[in-house]
């Protein structure tokens, strides 16, 4: 069963706890990737690991209404549930499938990437069966990253191959090599120049692939520019930053992250006792009442480490975290307080004391890692 990436309003009581995004900063970020690239340069949206936890769907109907070209993601569970969605745009599988997987995936329509002989061979198969007409593929070179893709010098080769197999159409070319800081940003420079010089020779051979793609978002973020047909963004297109600070400022990305909410389900007045201090949540305990919310490990909100004190926001009000289980946050709350079971907390917000940079400083996370711990089962709405 796949699995929901998305709901609305009504279905957030039974387990009140959720996650908004901002439709609006989306199409933003958007537009300022296309003001970034050269005009017919098409845009290909990374919408992988849940779209980068942000909820593939909700994300993937709101770059499609503002006209993105494509989507990629590595998990054919979830470019199933694209199309579930009704998303229609088309979809570019990342390397991720077996090659006794190729028959499902053209049959559902996806765009296969293949990087050997065995996966093309695997389509070129798959497509006898199930394609009227030349089955498009994208070929992934790995110019350095040391991941996934075919190796720079075979990779004339491997598309020799491809090309003279009937049912297969080489429609794409890409490549990836991110980076974070001046020294991966000088690596990446010279190894993109290989994947260039691989293109020259191509082309000068009489290949001629429609779409070619190295850029992503390090180096946009940076201002790079080539003369590929096509850019693959991820990261900023959500507002997450992936180089330092000192490489690169964000602006004038947005983050796409509203919030992460949670409504209260008990309120506890501990007059009565244990005392404070004396054991499990009262060890920690320094006020008379405690709030809980459903909103624990299984949510994807983890506990601060070291000497950090996490804080959720209740009407603007910062509430102490003194617990956080499998399934509930537990906080404090001061006397001057008034809440009630039904309120609303901001366990992770875009901006402000919550926000997500410093909930992820609190774990001794990087913010993508934190935004990767929200669980699918968190509902998205976007607003």
């Amino acid at each position: 069963m796949m699995p929901s990436f998305e709901t609305d309003a009504a279905g957030l009581s039974s387990h009140p706890t959720w996650m908004e995004i901002d439709g609006a900063a989306l199409r933003h970020n958007l537009d300022q990737v296309r003001r970034r690239v050269a005009s017919g340069v098409k845009i290909i949206a990374s919408v992988k690991a849940n779209a980068y936890g942000h909820g593939i769907q909700p994300v993937a109907k709101v770059l499609e209404e503002a006209g993105v070209d494509m989507l990629a993601t590595g998990s054919f569970v979830e470019a199933c549930a694209l199309r579930a969605a009704g998303v229609s745009t088309p979809v570019l599988l990342l390397a991720g499938a077996l090659p006794e997987a190729m028959g499902e995936v053209l049959a559902r329509g996806f765009i296969p990437t293949v990087y050997d002989l065995d996966g093309a061979r695997a389509v070129s198969r798959a497509a006898s069966e199930t394609a009227s007409a030349p089955t498009p593929v994208f070929v992934k070179v790995d110019c350095g990253l040391g991941r996934v893709g075919v190796a720079l010098d075979l990779a004339a080769a491997l598309i020799d191959d491809i090309a003279a197999m009937r049912n297969i159409l080489v429609q794409g070319l890409y490549t990836h090599v991110s980076f974070n800081d001046s020294q991966g940003m000088a690596y990446s420079r010279e190894r993109l120049r290989l994947f260039y010089d691989l293109l020259g020779s191509l082309k000068a051979a009489g290949v001629n692939i429609p779409i070619t793609q190295a850029l992503a978002s390090s180096a946009l973020l940076m201002g790079w520019r080539d003369d590929c047909t096509a850019v693959c963004p991820g990261h900023i297109l959500f507002g997450l930053s992936p180089v330092i600070p000192e490489l690169a400022e964000l602006t004038p990305f947005r983050p796409i992250l509203r919030a992460v909410k949670s409504r209260v389900i008990q309120v506890r007045d501990h007059s009565s006792g244990p005392d404070r201090g004396t054991g499990a949540y009262h060890k920690n305990r320094r006020q008379r009442r405690t709030a809980v919310a459903p909103c624990g490990m299984n949510d994807g909100y983890r506990a601060a480490v070291g000497t950090h004190a996490a804080q959720v926001l209740h009407r603007d009000r910062e509430l102490r975290v003194i617990g956080v289980s499998l399934e509930h946050l537990t906080v404090e709350v001061p006397d001057d307080v008034e809440i009630a079971v039904g309120d609303e907390l901001i366990v992770v917000a875009g901006d402000g004391p919550v926000a997500l940079n410093t909930v992820a400083a609190w774990q001794n996370h990087r913010p993508i890692e934190a935004m990767m711990t929200f669980s699918a089962r968190m509902p998205v709405l976007a607003v």
